[in-house]
């Protein structure tokens, strides 16, 4: 996939970038396109849900919620009974958007099927604050906040495990353990340091689990601080790189975009912002509060 990727520099109208404390999934989106995260962090413009995603967050808060119980209680009905409570909030909050609700609960229930020949939840001992931790650190210097969906105890010591509902992609696993690497980086600094990280896949089902290494967690602090170099030097200049590749395809933003579209107004004008109403997208008036 790198070979099909080119980068344009695209000179943008608007906001300086802002100083927040940056995530995971912030640093992702900065190296696979500075411009889209101009527009999804700087400019606060904010795509519309997908089935995938609202699947996701009812599943997760099924799972916080199914852990949360004494070990001899996370039983497969106690499960349904948190899925079907938390599709009821997720749902909520997406409706008017057309998604289809049928396939948002065929999908969430696949996944949860899917958790129970992942692993026993009876066999896993949550460690204290385990659950939905929120974490703040700095990082080479560098504000740090993440939400980490389980911290366990093992035989090595801590774990920290992230749940996906997405099939795996082995393009993506680095982002996905550059996520996991830099909450064991946080929680270093918290004096908690974790021995494992771990992956759930509950559409194959599939559990991947790996030592924290030196050398890996070095690789995603060293993201981290290329992705804030980076950033500051193109607000500087007022110059984002837009890099493309097959993802394009999939963007939010390629109506709007001048590396894939020639006559597209500049990024940040009147202009350019009516494309991205015309497409769907909302703008936060405030700011979030992390990257």
């Amino acid at each position: 996939m790198a070979g099909s990727r080119k980068t344009v520099e695209v000179r943008v109208d608007g906001a300086p970038a802002p100083g927040r404390p940056w995530s995971a999934t912030a640093i992702g989106q900065f190296h696979d396109c500075p411009l889209r995260y101009w527009w999804q962090k700087v400019e606060r413009w904010e795509t519309p849900s997908t089935t995938a995603l609202v699947v996701g967050r009812a599943v997760h808060g099924a799972l916080e919620h199914l852990l949360a119980l004494p070990p001899d209680e996370r039983v497969p009905a106690r499960g349904d009974e948190f899925l079907a409570r938390s599709l009821t909030d997720e749902l909520a909050l997406v409706e008017g958007q057309e998604l289809d609700e049928t396939e948002i609960r065929e999908g969430a229930a696949a996944a949860m099927s899917a958790y129970w020949q992942t692993e026993v939840p009876a066999d896993i001992e949550v460690a204290p604050d385990g659950l939905e931790r929120r974490v703040d650190a700095d990082l080479r210097g560098l504000p740090f906040l993440g939400h980490i969906d389980r911290i366990a105890v093992s035989d090595v010591g801590l774990r920290v495990t992230d749940y996906k509902t997405g099939a795996a992609k082995p393009r993506f696993w680095w982002g996905y353990w550059r996520q996991q690497l830099l909450y064991a980086a946080a929680l270093q600094q918290l004096d908690e340091p974790a021995a494992e990280v771990e992956l759930l896949y509950l559409k194959e089902p599939r559990q991947v689990t790996r030592p924290v290494y030196p050398a890996a967690v070095r690789r995603a602090l060293d993201d981290l601080e290329i992705a804030h170099e980076e950033r500051d030097r193109m607000a500087t200049v007022g110059v984002w790189e837009a890099r493309t590749g097959p993802l394009c395809n999939y963007c939010d933003f390629r109506n709007a975009c001048p590396a894939q579209r020639s006559n597209c107004p500049p990024p940040g004008s009147p202009e350019s912002n009516e494309i991205l109403i015309k497409a769907g997208l909302t703008r936060r008036e405030s700011e979030p509060s992390s990257e």
